[in-house]
């Protein structure tokens, strides 16, 4: 998976990629971390990175922002999967057109929250797909009607798996 990770002005560049179990690679702009990663309960995980251990709150705010609290640290940032920032540059946050919705990640689709046939605004939540023990709300980047939906609850899909298309 990567992402974009926007701190105040600066951009990075994020990708992860499961080891197994709960071992991650982490690359923030080219520097590669290994963590284990553990989901204690709801947001609040175990991470062990460099023989530490930390306790990390992980708060998703409206839209795709994000606040982390690391041992009293509050971070906030916001996080887009290239793909949707790709689309939004491209002029497909509120255009007219087609949009393909695909997997930006290997997971399960955990819950469809819209129907064919069914008109949606642009960033509008439309279906949740699960990895990392994350779920992931994947949002239209555009306004129009659901054209066809590709996958149903419980499958799961590989990156660039097509989920939904909207024109």
């Amino acid at each position: 998976m990567s992402y974009v990770a926007t701190i105040g002005e600066r951009e990075v560049k994020v990708t992860v990629e499961e080891l197994g179990g709960a071992g991650y690679k982490v690359a923030i702009d080219g520097v590669e971390h290994v963590v284990d990663a553990h989901q204690v309960a709801g947001q609040l995980w175990s991470v062990l990175y460099r023989g530490a251990s930390f306790v990390v709150d992980v708060t998703q705010l409206p839209t795709e922002e994000y606040e982390v609290l690391i041992q009293g640290d509050c971070h906030k940032f916001t996080l887009m999967n290239e793909q949707r920032r790709a689309m939004i540059r491209a002029g497909g946050k509120g255009s007219a057109g087609k949009a393909m919705l695909t997997s930006p990640m290997p997971g399960k689709v955990v819950k469809l929250l819209v129907n064919e046939g069914q008109e949606v605004e642009a960033g509008q939540g439309v279906i949740v797909v699960e990895a990392m023990k994350m779920e992931n709300e994947l949002k239209s980047a555009l306004a129009g009607k659901v054209k066809e939906i590709f996958v149903s609850e419980g499958e799961i899909v590989e990156s660039g798996a097509k989920l939904l298309l909207v024109e």
